[in-house]
């Protein structure tokens, strides 16, 4: 015998014992493995989603502007981090010491020598003083004009002789030429100007550099005293007389030396040859600039202060921090990274384990069974803390909208009990994922669960807008008071004797300032999500499968196509209908139900009947009845077929589940009594027909889920009922529910929807009452004949 055949005896005789197995074993050997693995797979992958979206990897950065820290932060690492200050300071320094490009022109100077030469012609052209013309003369005068003071040998007539004789050997003032070139060599080569043409921020007051054309890569530095024309001119003098001694040795030679330089002193200023070129130094300044390293300040562990105690954060300390966290950040060693994601890794179980047992054992089993439910409870969540997580930036600070929008859904979809308890968890979650306090865990907890409890039922259009103001305001007063108590401190000093209380000009007004504006702040979020979520309402509803009373509201207008189509084709039932919404809506009231969503689902739970509105008693008249043709099984198959037919003119005309729902559960799998027994009977009489099964007479079901479709089934079958009393007292419609709800509840049709006896016996009362309201008597007045 092989091992396992052995083990599975063995597994067999201990069986055989008929020992109870633990109860987890009993589930697991029971429950659709399939089923269980899709759901952990939901919740792993949500998890996963969760770590890795919030980078739990690593600290978040926690610091906010204006934040007051209880204790001067110190630097927990060695970082450095940008001195702008002193980079500023050496990068302008750097910008004026750059030399400035200047381009030089020297045509300008060629231009200036011919104009020497064409006056000097001017002037020695005549063979006289005698001769010369008032242009002449005024030529004459650029190189020297008399005064009443001068002597004869200085007059203008001696110097005009003075030249002819110097130059009379150089008629073509060749000579001069070479001369004058000669010594206006070194201003060809670096120019010449009046003054600087630029600022002293713009660059050096001293040297700059000059180039010619394009050649910027060939300019070379040059002392502004060998350029500036009043500078230059001076040496400009001195080579033209160097040279005059060689070439004209005579005294007389100087002298003539002296009055050409003269004129070319003062003809200088109209032949400049520099020009300051703004763009080309402007990018030298910048190229210079860029080239200076950045100057870096280092803060030291454990030394280093990085912000006060008691005053708000500035945005220079918050980018101290930020240096610093980023270097925490970066030395992080990979245990420390595991060990976080590890750390809530074990967050996240614990929350599933917390929310997962309140599910279980007094929620709605269903979020956790049906694996589509489970996703949208388990997206709804992730969406929120990441949302939050990324609006919490300093630059938004938002993370109460997604938080409240949350809040206001969970509460429409799951009802207060769980959104409170799941919203609890997400405001924890985020808490602990920003690295937050205390005091932003109870703002949170202020907000989501104001606005849980708030919702309730949405009847009109400003309901949630009515909601976001209360929890705005709520949320305002939590803030302030949580502030006040918790850290931000409205003395100044150590304790002790010492200390001295604020005043409202000093720290005291910063603190309350600061707390009014978080708490102004808050208050705004909420407003604006209340208002978001109104418009968002519609989209919520079609994505979680739920009504609020705004769309049940709008679902129960009497001109819906399918109600007018109902009225038109099947007036009994439609009677029927509004009567039966009447009384189960009262009904559902009496034990906390949803009775708008019951009296909606009443209006269209038997649709189905306008296919052939003939077969069903309400709608028959004249005493026809069309069944007397038909065998009683038949006649079941078209009574039940109202149920399917309904439910599939619901979903052909997109009516929400819940509606389709009450179509196909407000019979539940009751027997069809009056065709059952008439086929017994039948069956009785011809001994050679088969006996007759009552599952063959029943409905298909399912049964009644929830309270509103146990209270449409009642409500409905004692409406029909009733009508078959012939003398309708309150004592024989007393008799009448009650001897139908024994019988609903003897044949098991509340098992599955979690109806008590205490609810039964209110449903009861409620339609004993309704009924004896619609059927109460009447006056007789004289004369009068019954009906």
């Amino acid at each position: 015998m092989s091992t396992a055949k052995t083990q599975r005896a063995g597994k067999e005789r201990i069986e055989s014992l008929g020992i109870p197995k633990p109860k987890w074993v009993t589930w697991w050997d029971k429950s659709d493995k399939s089923n269980l693995a899709i759901r952990f797979a939901l919740a792993f992958v949500a998890a996963v989603v969760l770590l890795a979206s919030c980078r739990t990897w690593q600290p978040t950065f926690a610091y906010r502007m204006g934040a007051i820290p209880a204790r001067d932060l110190m630097s927990r690492v060695t970082f450095q981090v940008p001195d702008r200050v002193a980079t500023d300071d050496q990068r302008e320094r750097k910008r004026r010491e750059v030399l400035t490009l200047y381009r030089n022109s020297p045509v300008r100077l060629e231009q200036l020598r011919a104009a020497l030469r064409n006056r000097l012609f001017l002037v020695l052209g005549a063979s006289s003083y005698e001769q010369l013309g008032e242009k002449e003369k005024a030529a004459l005068a650029e190189f020297y004009e008399g005064s009443e003071t001068s002597s004869e040998d200085e007059s203008p007539a001696e110097r005009f002789a003075l030249l002819k004789r110097v130059f009379a050997k150089d008629v073509e003032l060749t000579e001069l030429e070479s001369v004058v070139e000669s010594a206006m060599m070194p201003l060809y080569r670096n120019g010449v100007l009046q003054a600087p043409q630029h600022s002293p921020e713009q660059g050096s007051q001293r040297m700059i550099r000059v180039f010619q054309g394009n050649e910027t890569d060939e300019a070379v530095p040059v002392e502004l005293s060998k350029v500036r024309i009043a500078e230059a001119a001076s040496e400009l003098r001195t080579k033209l007389k160097e040279n005059f001694r060689t070439r004209y040795p005579s005294d007389e030679g100087q002298v003539a030396a002296e009055m050409i330089a003269k004129w070319l002193r003062d003809q200088l200023p109209n032949y400049e040859t520099l020009k300051y070129d703004d763009e080309l130094s402007q990018k030298a300044r910048d190229q210079a600039a860029e080239a200076v390293e950045t100057v870096q300040m280092t803060y030291y562990a454990g030394q280093s202060k990085l912000a006060d105690a008691g005053k708000p954060l500035s945005i220079r300390e918050l980018e101290l921090l930020r240096s610093e966290w980023k270097v925490l950040v970066d030395n992080m060693q990979i245990f420390d990274r595991v060990a976080r994601v590890a750390a809530f890794a074990g967050m996240i179980i614990a929350l599933y384990l917390l929310c997962g047992s309140y599910i279980w054992f007094v929620d709605d089993r269903a979020l956790m069974t049906d694996h589509w439910k489970l996703a949208r409870v388990l997206s709804l969540v992730v969406a929120t803390i990441v949302l939050s997580y990324y609006a919490s930036r300093d630059a938004w600070r938002a993370e109460l909208v997604p938080l409240v929008l949350a809040s206001i859904t969970a509460a429409v979809v799951y009802g207060r009990d769980f959104a409170l308890l799941v919203m609890a968890g997400a405001s924890l979650s985020v808490t602990l994922l920003l690295g937050a306090d205390l005091s932003n865990l109870v703002v949170m907890a202020a907000a989501c669960t104001s606005c849980a409890l708030l919702t309730g039922r949405i009847r009109s259009r400003t309901h949630l807008i009515t909601v976001g103001i209360l929890s705005a305001v709520i949320t305002m007063l939590t803030t302030i008071g949580v502030g006040i108590v918790s850290g931000q401190t409205l003395s100044s000093g150590a304790p002790g004797e010492s200390l001295e209380p604020m005043l409202l000009s000093g720290p005291l007004q910063r603190v309350l300032s600061g707390l009014v504006s978080e708490a102004g702040w808050a208050g705004l979020c909420i407003l604006v999500s209340s208002l978001a979520m109104t418009g968002l309402l519609p989209l919520v509803e079609k994505a979680f499968g739920v009504q609020t009373d705004l769309s049940l509201l709008e679902l129960g207008d009497a001109s819906h196509p399918l109600l007018r189509r109902l009225a038109q084709r099947a007036p009994g039932t439609y009677n029927h209908s509004i009567n039966v919404a009447s009384i189960a809506e009262a009904a559902a009231d009496a034990i906390g139900a949803n009775g708008l969503l019951v009296r909606v689902g009443a209006y269209f739970h038997d649709i189905g009947k306008m296919f052939k509105p003939e077969y069903f008693i309400e709608n028959q008249s004249a005493g026809i009845n069309q069944h007397d043709s038909l065998q009683p099984a038949m006649s079941t198959l078209v009574i039940i077929a109202h149920v399917k037919d309904g439910a599939d003119l619901a979903r052909n005309h997109h009516l929400p589940r819940p509606i389709i729902d009450f179509i196909l559960q407000h019979h539940g799998t009751t027997l069809v009594e009056y065709f059952y027994r008439e086929a017994a009977r039948r069956s009785e009489e011809d001994p050679n027909r088969e006996s007759v099964s009552d599952k063959d007479f029943r409905y298909p079901g399912p049964k009644p889920q929830t309270l509103e479709a146990a209270v449409l089934m009642l409500a409905d079958t004692v409406e029909s009922a009733s009508r078959t009393l012939v003398d309708p007292t309150p004592a024989r419609i007393s008799n009448l529910v009650d001897a139908i709800a024994q019988k609903k509840v003897s044949d098991g049709q509340f098992d599955e929807c979690g109806l008590t006896f205490s609810q039964l016996h209110r449903v009861r009362q409620s339609l004993v009452k309704s009924l004896t309201a619609i059927y109460h008597a009447r006056v007789k007045y004289p004369g009068q004949q019954s009906a």
